[in-house]
């Protein structure tokens, strides 16, 4: 868009006239995304591109006192994603260069330039192969990571050294070797894998009065977050995809967009998780902001500020899919209904659902002796209020139906 644009004249006219178009893409499909009120007393209308999702004011004015660090975010369009990973890219490896020795220094320069080149080429690559935007992001971030440890991602021996320095857990490394070795096919590199086969460990189970004890030292949307995560058992990817419209507050019910080839689901939700989503502010279409890493930053500075006060560590050692275990280990608790609590989940695999019967069996000690509260019934509303809340039908005798459900 030419900046000799004339002010005077109605936004409308300045877009139908002049042509106006996004200053990312240069696409001229925009919404008109409300007023900006300048300190001056003026407005100036707002834009919003439908195509890669660039929002920008028109007429333009200076801003100033501009400050905070840039960071790419998955709703940014790709071309301006993509020269933030250029700037930070080049910062990791400046941060290479200054390792190297002064004879070296021309070679290595040369080295870095095409080790940018390669990186940017495989975020593409994952773009186009319909990677997640979260993914994308999530290994580019490991990539520099590893300039940034002095590995040269053109030698796979060095990306292996550097990777086996580093203190850091098994299935960390493995993950790291993982998506490095995507990255070396991509680029014809040839790279033998260290073998790094994490162990099997049971998953972290907090008590209930832990989690209500985050919840309540929590904000508001921090506890809106952690109460919906206890009674849906959602992953934060599938929380920060919640829309106003999913909530329905005739039914009481919550739609769920599934993530990680996992099933879509609705949710019966209590009035009190209810009263907290109405607290938030609808700033947008989604209840939570779509930054998953934002989340765990703030979460973790509550967490452990609250476990210091607590005088609780193991508070600390809670997640957001600490939760969603939680939730999962007292379902079957509830039902001893594995496939239940596989689509309750919306795990495509029984195997992944599994692991919640050993988790269950340790904490609460199931087994033949296992204690049993035990109701009679005779009409068949009573029948409906014992199934509803868990009981399950034994036998019958003398005109009574038995039914029992685990303590």
């Amino acid at each position: 868009m030419s900046e000799e644009a004339p002010v005077e004249k109605p936004a409308f006219q300045i877009e139908a006239i002049n042509g106006l178009r996004c200053p990312e893409c240069g696409s001229t499909r925009l919404y008109r995304d409300g007023m900006r009120y300048l300190s001056s007393g003026q407005t100036v209308q707002r834009y919003l591109c439908r195509d890669c999702g660039y929002r920008f004011s028109w007429p333009k004015h200076e801003r100033k006192n501009l400050k905070g660090k840039q960071t790419i975010k998955t709703s940014e369009c790709n071309s301006r994603a993509l020269a933030l990973l250029e700037r930070r890219l080049e910062g990791a490896m400046n941060e290479n260069e200054e390792k190297t020795t002064s004879g070296l220094a021309g070679a290595a320069k040369t080295n870095q330039a095409d080790i940018k080149g390669k990186i940017i080429e495989y975020a593409w690559w994952m773009k186009k192969q319909g990677y997640s935007p979260v993914t994308v992001e999530s290994r580019i971030k490991k990539l520099t990571r590893l300039l940034k440890l002095g590995a040269d991602l053109l030698n796979p021996e060095s990306v292996k050294e550097t990777i086996a320095k580093q203190p850091w857990k098994i299935s960390t490394k493995a993950n790291v070797a993982a998506i490095y070795g995507c990255f070396a096919k991509l680029h014809g590199l040839t790279w033998e894998p260290p073998i790094y086969k994490p162990n099997y460990e049971l998953p972290f189970i907090p008590t209930e009065a832990e989690i209500d004890q985050l919840i309540a030292a929590c904000g508001k949307k921090l506890s809106a977050l952690l109460q919906l995560i206890k009674e849906t058992g959602v992953r934060i990817g599938e929380a920060c995809r919640i829309r106003w419209i999913d909530l329905d507050l005739e039914q009481k019910t919550l739609r769920i967009q599934a993530e990680k080839n996992s099933k879509p689901r609705i949710f019966h939700i209590s009035d009190k998780l209810i009263a907290m989503l109405n607290m938030l502010p609808k700033k947008s279409e989604r209840i939570f902001p779509n930054n998953p890493q934002s989340l765990q930053n703030q979460f973790r500075n509550v967490r452990k500020r609250i476990a210091i006060k607590l005088n609780n560590p193991r508070l600390i050692e809670i997640h957001f899919h600490t939760i969603r275990h939680w939730r999962a280990t007292i379902l079957y608790h509830q039902t001893k209904d594995i496939l239940h609590v596989k689509e309750f989940l919306g795990h495509r695999s029984l195997d992944s659902t599994l692991t919640y019967i050993n988790i269950e069996r340790a904490l609460f000690n199931s087994g033949d002796n296992t204690e049993f509260h035990v109701k009679t019934a005779q009409t068949p509303e009573e029948i409906k209020a014992l199934l509803e809340v868990g009981f399950e039908y034994i036998c019958e005798k003398d005109g009574l139906m038995f039914f029992r459900k685990r303590k």
